[in-house]
């Protein structure tokens, strides 16, 4: 009443914006939320509730379930609950709150649509599907643009590395010719590093943002046999490569280091294959459920015994278990994320999610077996369609960051042996009154090997490949996405790499050049 008189005085929308900021102060931030995740969850967020919604299920049930999920927009559902509760607003008034307080455009537009539907008593199974397809195919034509501009990236980026190489080794070469300055060589390097740190940001930038492992953490146990064997091989590989250094050098240190990196992440590398076979089967085993339960009119449970178990495809051993497990009398609530748990993978547990919760409650198994199934197929052809141009992307990095360390090493070896070799067989020339001819080179200004300083090289030309290192190990995670731990498998790789053609080249340059300089010595 209070409110209805504020109002007519001009003051009760100051008064409403007071209390809804008054309620929501306790709620998470929304303005903390991934907003590169955002989209992918916002699919999931309506699948789901759309899924909800064929049982029937009262609009307090779909948005107290959906504000639990563990998802970037979860946030914004809990303040609908939450103005709900305290405020005793109407879920469609709320919807509309929660859509004025936020910035996010299509955060915004959802919630301004859905306030119009249930304020207009539209059916909100119909509404969330329809609704469920308009994200699906705004996601698809988001994902399918970052595909695009991946494709263009990848191979930019190898342009790139081939550019900022070149760049050091024209620098270096310019030193056989002229002599520069320090401070012009280092800012060569620092170019080549930025040239590269910005390949590889744009890469990151470039590449769609999803999650293959669960959110929740590492969970099958080939993900925890990794997780224990980085660390353990990681800190012990990077601690003896340090001791390596003082006396073998850089070189074997990174091959020690980089094979500490090898084991857990070779595991998890390995272990993104198996979760893509699982994403993709899970949208096929959740629409056959969905369609058998529905047919014979009983539970999962029978269903299970019904079905072909080969048409379940690389999900087969999960669903046996799960059905010994229901057999047994366990409570299929549990055995249901025991199966999530042994797969590891994201797409599992949201597909599992829209698929049983709502079967818990009353849900049409055959409509929730096509919502599950939707929402993955979607997700699952998108991503056949990034790993086709990651997967090329990662077996060119790696020839191409040999290629690139092995020259660098190469050119800096041969400047300093042949600086070496012109400085033993140089003699001062004597003129016919026994005064010294003087050198051409160095009064018309030229370089002659004298003043180059080749320490300063070495530690130039080293930071540069530690900095290739870096970048290489990260363009190709970058582009496949995945776990950390993938990303220190790259990491291993190319430390393996660059410390081989450390430790290789010197000696390889020094036996080529001792050909070349052989038949003028005899």
């Amino acid at each position: 009443m209070a409110t209805g008189v504020l109002a007519r005085l001009g003051l009760g929308d100051a008064v409403k914006r007071k209390a809804e900021e008054k309620a929501l102060a306790s709620v998470k931030s929304t303005s903390q939320v991934d907003k590169k995740q955002l989209r992918f969850d916002l699919f999931t967020h309506v699948s789901y509730m759309a899924s909800l919604a064929t049982a029937k299920a009262s609009r307090e049930v779909m948005f107290t379930r959906a504000a639990k999920l563990n998802l970037e927009s979860s946030p914004f559902f809990a303040e609908i609950n939450t103005l709900v509760n305290r405020l005793k607003y109407d879920y469609s008034e709320a919807c509309r709150a929660v859509a004025d307080r936020t910035d996010i455009e299509e955060v915004s537009s959802l919630l301004i649509r859905m306030s119009g539907s249930l304020a207009s008593g539209e059916d909100e199974a119909e509404f969330l599907t329809r609704e469920a397809a308009v994200l699906a195919e705004q996601y698809q034509a988001e994902y399918e643009q970052k595909v695009e501009s991946l494709r263009k990236w990848t191979d930019a980026y190898a342009a790139l590395t081939v550019s900022a190489g070149l760049i050091v080794v024209i620098s270096m070469i310019s030193t056989m010719i002229w002599t520069l300055s320090p401070i012009m060589i280092l800012m060569t390097a620092v170019a080549t590093i930025g040239v590269m740190g910005v390949g590889a940001f744009i890469l990151n930038a470039a590449s769609p943002v999803e999650g293959f492992a669960r959110k929740a953490g590492m969970s099958a146990p080939n993900q925890l046999l990794a997780k224990r064997l980085m660390l353990l091989f990681g800190p012990g590989g990077a601690l003896l490569g340090a001791l390596v250094m003082l006396t073998a050098g850089l070189g074997p240190a990174l091959i020690i280091a980089g094979i500490g990196l090898l084991p857990g992440g070779f595991i998890m590398w390995r272990d993104q294959r198996r979760i893509a076979k699982h994403d993709a089967d899970i949208a096929t085993s959740t629409r056959l459920l969905g369609g058998v339960t529905d047919a014979i009119g009983s539970t999962v449970g029978d269903a299970l015994t019904k079905v072909d178990r080969r048409s379940l495809a690389s999900l087969e051993p999960y669903f046996r278990r799960l059905d010994v497990r229901i057999r047994a009398s366990l409570s299929p609530d549990l055995a249901w994320k025991r199966l999530v748990s042994e797969t590891g993978s994201e797409m599992v547990d949201r597909t599992v999610s829209i698929f049983w919760d709502a079967l818990t409650i009353g849900g049409n198994a055959l409509e929730t077996g096509k919502n599950a199934a939707f929402f993955a197929s979607s997700i699952s052809l998108l991503r056949e369609k990034r790993s086709l141009v990651a997967n090329t992307f990662m077996f060119l990095v790696i020839p191409l960051h040999m290629a690139m360390t092995g020259l660098l090493m190469f050119i800096v070896n041969v400047m300093e042996l042949f600086s070496t070799q012109l400085a033993d067989q140089t003699a001062p020339d004597l003129d016919e009154t026994g005064a010294t001819i003087p050198d051409i080179a160095n009064v018309s200004g030229f370089n002659t090997f004298a003043n180059v300083d080749f320490g300063f090289l070495g530690i130039l030309v080293t930071s540069v490949i530690l900095a290739l290192t870096l970048a290489n190990a990260l363009a190709p995670h970058s582009a496949a996405g995945g776990h950390r731990f993938r990303f220190l498998f790259f990491l291993g790789v190319m430390m393996i790499v660059s410390g081989a053609m450390m430790t290789a080249v010197p000696p390889m340059a020094e036996s080529i050049f001792s050909t070349i300089t052989e038949p003028a010595n005899t």
